[in-house]
C-alpha cells in the first residue's frame, strides 16, 4: 500500500506544475505583446500633432511619455514663399527682449530664441543683420547664414577680416574688432550705433568718424562700403557714431597717427568678411549637431550635454528649414541631451545639417505672438536675439 501511494503522490504533485506552466506561458505571451507594442528607441509615442500656419510653414508637436519629452518643430519650406530672418533684441546689442515681442515687432508668424548671451545682453558669436556687420567676436562658434540669393547654410565662419583703406593713397589698415572691445596698443577698433550703451570708443583716444557715402557692395566673399571722413582727432570723451562708423586707436600709436592724418571729406573704404559670399544675415550657435546627414557631435560630457531644454536649427537636403524647441526641467518633459537632439533631427526629421542654439530657460517658440511651448523657467525669458519665420502671403 505504501508503494501504491507513491505514484498517487507523484501524480497529484504534477497537477500544480502543469497549471504553473500554463500561467507562465500566458504571462510570456502577454509580455511579448507588450514589448511589441513599445515603439523603437527614439520614436515618440502617439501620433504627432501638425498645424499648418501658412503656405510652407507648419508646426508639429511630438510627445513621448516614456522619457518624458515634448518637442516642437517648425518646418519651413522657402519654395512656397516662406522665409527666414534673424532679429537683434531692440535692434541693438545692449539690452534684452522676449522672443515673442521680437516676432510681433517685426511681423513674423513664428520665432525661436537665437544665440547665447541672455546675461550680457549681446549675442556671443558674430552677428550680421540686413547685410550689415553688427559685431565680431572672439568666439567664432557656428553660424546659420542667409545669403542674398536666398540660400542658407550652417558652417563655421572661415575668418573675421575687417580693413579700412584710404582711397587716394591705397593705404590699408586692419581693424581688430567691430562693436566688440576697445582698442589696445597696435589696434584699430570700430563702433556703430548698434553698440550704443554697450560698446563705444574709450575716452582720451584718437578717433575718426566715417559717414556712409554709398551703398554696400559684395566683393568676393566679403562686403565693401565707401565712407567719407566727418571728424577726426584725439578727444577727451567718446566720439559719437551718429549713424556712421567710428574708428578708434590708442594715443601715440601708428594707428592713431593714421586716423589723425585723415582729411575731412576724403573717401575711405571699409571691407569685412566672414568667408561667406553674399552674406545678408547670420546668427551664431555653439556647435554643429549634424553634418552630412549624420550625428556630428562627437564626445560630449558635463551638465551642458545632459538633458535640458533645447533649441536648434537645421536644413534638409531638399532645402527645408527645421527649427526645434524641446521643453525641459519639468515633470511633463525632461528635455534632451545634445546627442538625443542630434539623433532626433537625423532619424525623425531627416536633417542634413544642424546646429545648437541657446537652450535652458531661453528655449522659447512663439507662434502668432503667443508662446507655444513651456519654457523651463516657467515664464518667457528675455534674450539677445531670435530666428524669425515670415509668411509669403
Amino acid at each position: 500500500m505504501g508503494r501504491m501511494s507513491e505514484p498517487g503522490r507523484r501524480f497529484t504533485g504534477m497537477r500544480p506544475t502543469v497549471r504553473a506552466l500554463g500561467v507562465c506561458i500566458a504571462i510570456a505571451a502577454l509580455l511579448a505583446s507588450l514589448i511589441a507594442a513599445v515603439p523603437a528607441s527614439g520614436a515618440p509615442t502617439g501620433r504627432p500633432h501638425v498645424r499648418v500656419l501658412a503656405p510652407g510653414v507648419a508646426i508639429t508637436t511630438y510627445v513621448d511619455r516614456r522619457f518624458p519629452t515634448r518637442t516642437y518643430v517648425l518646418t519651413v519650406d522657402p519654395s512656397q514663399g516662406a522665409r527666414i530672418g534673424v532679429a537683434l533684441s531692440n535692434d541693438r546689442l545692449a539690452g534684452l527682449e522676449k522672443t515673442s515681442d521680437m516676432a510681433k515687432r517685426l511681423g513674423a508668424i513664428a520665432a525661436v530664441n537665437g544665440d547665447f548671451g541672455f546675461t550680457s545682453g549681446r549675442p556671443v558669436h558674430p552677428f550680421v543683420l540686413n547685410g550689415d556687420l553688427v559685431q565680431t567676436s572672439k568666439a567664432f562658434g557656428v553660424l546659420f547664414a542667409l545669403t542674398g540669393d536666398g540660400s542658407m547654410r550652417i558652417a563655421k565662419p572661415a575668418r573675421q577680416d575687417i580693413s579700412v583703406t584710404e582711397v587716394d593713397s591705397g593705404e590699408t589698415w586692419p581693424v581688430a574688432a567691430w562693436n566688440n572691445g576697445r582698442a589696445t596698443a597696435g589696434e584699430i577698433t570700430a563702433f556703430t550705433s548698434a553698440g550704443t550703451g554697450l560698446d563705444q570708443p574709450r575716452p582720451s583716444t584718437c578717433s575718426a568718424r566715417l559717414l556712409p557715402a554709398g551703398p554696400s557692395s559684395s566683393t568676393g566673399d566679403g562686403v565693401t562700403r565707401t565712407y567719407s571722413v566727418d571728424q577726426r582727432g584725439c578727444f577727451s570723451s567718446s566720439l559719437a557714431t551718429q549713424d556712421g562708423v567710428v574708428l578708434s586707436a590708442a594715443p601715440t600709436t601708428d594707428e592713431a597717427t593714421f586716423l589723425r592724418s585723415l582729411t575731412l571729406g576724403e573717401s575711405l573704404e571699409v571691407s569685412w568678411s566672414l568667408g561667406i559670399p553674399g552674406l545678408e544675415d547670420a546668427i551664431g550657435g555653439d556647435r554643429i549637431l549634424v553634418s552630412g546627414g549624420r550625428v556630428a557631435l562627437g564626445g560630449c560630457t558635463g551638465a551642458v550635454c545632459g538633458r535640458n531644454p533645447r533649441t536648434a536649427i537645421g536644413l534638409t537636403e531638399d532645402g527645408r528649414v527645421l527649427i526645434v524647441v524641446v521643453d525641459g526641467r519639468q515633470g511633463s518633459s525632461a528635455g534632451m541631451s545634445l546627442t538625443e537632439l542630434a539623433q532626433f533631427m537625423v532619424n525623425r526629421l531627416g536633417a542634413q545639417v544642424a546646429m545648437n542654439l541657446d537652450g535652458g530657460g531661453s528655449s522659447t517658440m512663439a507662434v502668432r505672438g503667443a508662446v507655444a511651448n513651456h519654457p523651463g523657467d516657467g515664464f518667457e525669458r528675455a534674450v539677445s536675439s531670435a530666428v524669425l519665420v515670415f509668411s509669403g502671403n
